[in-house]
């Protein structure tokens, strides 16, 4: 029942064979990217999302300068706490540790604008402020305490 001879049939050449291969490829490649642009954003590795943002809470501890620059070695900041629903987030995942945040541009005015009083616990010359397991405290900007940064999600 076969009518087709061996020499009837057509087989693409090597040229064409690899030409169809690669159109495909690069519209594979295509669609991929278009599903990357339109992917949901979320945090990296090691960040926990909440709201608009992701957060890093580190296991090491380095003074707050050093915090601060590791943060920003990551795209991020350290955390400048705004609501009282992050203040509730971020002590639920600190733990008992004690962590360096961010304090505002000057931190007077950070502490009377953005936090609360009930949240402040400060001291006299003590200048970076941390969250501790209740509230914010200064301390000594060369002691050495955990961190959290913060970055928006992409």
């Amino acid at each position: 029942m076969l009518d087709q001879r061996p020499q009837d049939i057509q087989l693409p050449t090597v040229g064409e064979g690899v030409q169809q291969t690669s159109e495909r490829n690069q519209e594979t490649t295509k669609k991929k990217l278009v599903k990357a642009q339109n992917a949901p954003c979320f945090c990296p590795d090691n960040w926990i999302g909440f709201q608009d943002k992701c957060y890093y809470f580190s296991k090491e501890e380095k003074n707050w300068s050093s915090s601060r620059d590791s943060c920003l070695s990551e795209n991020a900041d350290l955390v400048l706490i705004s609501t009282p629903e992050e203040m509730q987030f971020l002590k639920r995942y600190k733990c008992t540790s004690d962590h360096w945040i961010h304090p505002g541009s000057q931190t007077k005015q950070w502490t009377e604008i953005i936090v609360p009083n009930h949240w402040l616990n400060t001291k006299e010359n003590e200048e970076c402020p941390y969250l501790n397991e209740d509230s914010i405290a200064t301390a000594r900007c060369y002691t050495e305490r955990k961190w959290i940064c913060e970055k928006k999600i992409r």
